[in-house]
């Protein structure tokens, strides 16, 4: 594997990002409560996690593709709602967790060790492919987006997230020089993921210019890492900002 694949998979078997929820908790790693803490405020945070099942449900098929698997909740909530489910992850660490979660869930999954910019499938393998939030921290995300064309089915689905440049959340990160995704150095300063690339509605139709049927939502204004903020925010005002300078383009393609 490239030099430059290696450095990613061992920043992020390091970072473990929904380790966010539990920050500051003595929580013991891959314990229960570790599981149901992390699956209670994912489920909070990613309010539009059901409008992304629900795209899917309307489409034909079940076949599954995650890139970017992490840890394997979300992974989970798919195969929960009857989807034959792969994910696949660069992180070894994070493979190694999912693995554990699975076996903590009772769910049966194919978790394999693949790079987003070259995916191990045949063409048109799937019907559905989800990436949240990972694209954007690859090399050349191009690439990512062109590989979940290529395996998708004629008519199969995806829901792609990339971080969105003109956010509420980039401004502050700017601002404070807060890193975007280390959870262990947020001060000013702070050392960032490799690549961190945040982009316009613009740039993102042009990315995804081979599908059909695009939408993209701007979702989420801040989550966990904005504290007591986020939690004091009246809901009407954090949708407001969440829909207009949200941190999330939530891409929905179709093939």
């Amino acid at each position: 594997m490239e030099e430059k694949f290696k450095e990613i998979d061992d920043y992020w078997s390091d970072q473990r990002i929904l380790e966010t929820y539990i920050r500051g908790k003595d929580i013991e790693l891959g314990s229960a409560e570790y599981w149901k803490t992390i699956e209670e405020q994912r489920y909070l945070y990613h309010y539009y996690l059901p409008s992304v099942l629900e795209y899917f449900k309307s489409g034909n098929g079940s076949k599954l593709l995650e890139v970017g698997c992490g840890m394997g909740v979300d992974l989970a909530f798919f195969i929960r709602n009857g989807f034959d489910c792969i994910g696949i992850d660069i992180a070894q660490g994070h493979l190694r967790l999912a693995e554990r979660y699975m076996e903590y869930k009772g769910l049966k999954t194919t978790l394999l060790r693949q790079n987003a910019e070259q995916l191990e499938f045949e063409d048109e393998y799937f019907d559905c492919a989800y990436s949240m939030g990972v694209l954007h921290h690859t090399p050349n995300p191009q690439n990512g987006v062109d590989e979940i064309y290529r395996i998708l089915r004629k008519g199969g689905r995806c829901v792609v997230m990339l971080y969105h440049k003109y956010s509420l959340n980039n401004l502050i990160h700017l601002i404070l020089r807060i890193p975007y995704d280390n959870i262990k150095e947020r001060k000013p300063g702070g050392k960032d993921a490799s690549y961190v690339y945040k982009f316009t509605k613009k740039e993102v139709y042009i990315m995804f210019k081979n599908f059909e049927n695009i939408t993209i939502k701007v979702e989420y204004a801040f989550g966990s890492g904005w504290g007591p903020i986020y939690h004091c925010t009246p809901k009407i005002l954090y949708k407001g900002l969440s829909k207009t300078v949200g941190w999330h383009l939530v891409v929905y393609a179709q093939k």
